[in-house]
């Protein structure tokens, strides 16, 4: 086996075992004495397992909860929608790459994201985006990314400060619709998210993704002419902190590394962003991030923003 799938699946196992130790979500086994099963929740249920059964006064209602987008940054919300909540995000971006040969400028819009929750815990989504790529020593490239449609179901819900996570599990694939950013397949991907909220207005948060020639990003597809098979694993941690009631920002390193490529990609990336709440439906974001590695954007910078109804 690869070393490098080895590494992510070992990520993956531990990251399951910690929830497993921490959970505390509701369960059969709340009326177990502590022991072997309550200690290790072996009976506990993801929260997504209830929904089509428990009464519609017993589901958490979101408009309660300030909106959460998935755009402004890399790592996904680890929470979902809610039960008949219909969110639309969307933005732009800029990216900046220069090397001895060339120098090369990323226009990315609409980055559209539309999100539906079926009920509670279970979204679907559904996303497009379209790229302007100029390269000063070589012909532009202009077009669609692959569509990309998605299931998202939420895991675990964190109780307290100092238990398990909030989790959530995105199952995504792509529909090969795209006229110039195409791997020409049907491709699947598989993303793993946690998030802790701290106190003091602190929180960590963080995804582990796998994914069969790359995540739909128009970066990773290769040239038209070369269709090749390769294998993406990402990573990323991030900081984030409430300035207020109506601003929080957040701090984030994420790298994606590819296997089964002629020549492998290594793109690691900081970046910092802010968001503003119009309302407790509506946020408009900034970001700007920094390349690490030579296969990394040196620049970009982008705006948006996401309105719930």
């Amino acid at each position: 086996m690869d070393y490098r799938l080895l590494h992510w699946i070992v990520i993956v196992v531990l990251h399951g075992v910690f929830w497993a130790r921490t959970a505390v979500a509701e369960s059969p086994c709340d009326g177990v004495p502590n022991g072997f099963l309550k200690r290790f929740a072996i009976c506990r249920c993801p929260e997504f397992f209830d929904d089509f059964t428990k009464p519609t006064r017993d589901q958490r209602c979101s408009y309660n909860e300030r909106i959460e987008t998935e755009r402004h940054d890399f790592t996904q919300s680890a929470t979902t929608v809610g039960r008949h909540v219909v969110q639309i995000e969307s933005g732009y971006s800029y990216f900046q790459k220069e090397t001895v040969t060339e120098r090369e400028s990323v226009h990315a819009f609409p980055e559209m994201l539309l999100r539906i929750g079926l009920t509670e815990d279970i979204e679907v989504r559904i996303r497009w985006n379209h790229i302007w790529n100029f390269i000063s020593q070589e012909q532009d490239r202009i077009g669609s990314e692959d569509l990309r449609y998605s299931l998202k179901l939420q895991l675990t819900r964190q109780q307290e400060w100092w238990s398990g996570p909030t989790t959530a599990v995105e199952l995504r694939g792509l529909a090969p619709t795209g006229n110039e950013y195409s791997t020409g397949n049907a491709e699947f991907s598989f993303d793993y998210i946690y998030h802790w909220q701290l106190s003091r207005g602190w929180s960590v948060a963080g995804s582990t993704a796998v994914a069969t020639n790359g995540f739909g990003e128009y970066s990773l597809v290769p040239d038209l002419e070369v269709k090749e098979q390769f294998t993406a694993f990402a990573q990323s941690a991030v900081v984030g902190y409430e300035l207020g009631d109506l601003n929080t920002m957040y701090f984030e390193w994420y790298g994606i590394f590819t296997d089964g490529l002629q020549n492998e990609k290594s793109v690691s990336v900081l970046n910092l962003g802010i968001d503003h709440y119009l309302s407790r439906n509506f946020v408009v974001d900034a970001r700007i991030g920094f390349g690490l590695t030579e296969d990394s954007d040196d620049f970009f910078a982008g705006f948006g923003g996401g309105y719930r109804f």
